[in-house]
């Protein structure tokens, strides 16, 4: 797939402008990070994808296409808290999108079904874009089998780093940074995988070490 021919809007961070889209799937994303989850799709090959925080939509929906695409046959389930009426279409295209607070209060736990999810067979990729990402990747991180990923959106590797190189450059949001994540990450034997390329779209990626 000729990824870059399919990017129907890019961000315009000038105007503090977040959305970009792929195939007119609009999503609040850096447009980079289509090219990005493809070659990472392709050289992984998922079978599950769980995602929290399904917003627009279309990042999820770009998932699906590229899933397809590559023949994976991957499960994605993406969960919101906030209802969108374009998600009944998504449901009918394959998509298992799901409007619930999965999370215990604190986020000290989470729904049995989410951890039923990340434990099938097969690669799992999780995905952290909710409304709490420090919460959802310190606790969601416990679950993962050796071998799966854990992702976080609108990450800085510091407050520093994110002001002086990814601000008005790469992204404008920040809502979690590493020293968040840190005792997880050791607690979990978690190291990255590929962190300048996830870092130029403003994501974070790590592998649970085998």
């Amino acid at each position: 797939m000729d990824i870059a021919n399919n990017i129907t809007k890019k961000i315009c961070l000038k105007t503090n402008d977040g959305l970009s889209s792929f195939k007119s799937h609009a999503c609040q994303q850096h447009h980079g990070v289509f090219q990005v989850f493809y070659e990472f799709f392709k050289g992984v090959r998922p079978s599950n994808i769980l995602e929290i925080g399904t917003a627009l939509g279309g990042f999820t929906m770009f998932m699906k296409i590229i899933s397809d695409e590559l023949d994976l046959k991957t499960s994605i389930l993406s969960y919101d808290i906030h209802r969108n009426a374009w998600y009944d279409d998504m449901i009918k295209d394959g998509v298992d999108v799901r409007v619930e607070n999965v999370f215990s209060e604190g986020f000290a736990d989470v729904n049995q079904e989410v951890k039923d999810f990340i434990n099938r067979d097969g690669t799992t990729i999780v995905l952290c874009d909710g409304g709490y990402k420090q919460g959802e990747f310190n606790l969601l991180s416990r679950f993962i089998k050796q071998g799966d990923f854990i992702l976080a959106h609108d990450y800085g590797e510091s407050k520093e780093i994110f002001d002086n190189k990814i601000f008005n450059n790469v992204w404008n949001w920040c809502e979690i940074t590493e020293s968040e994540i840190a005792d997880a990450c050791k607690d979990n034997n978690l190291i990255d995988f590929d962190k300048d390329t996830f870092n130029n779209v403003a994501w974070t990626c790590k592998v649970r070490a085998k």
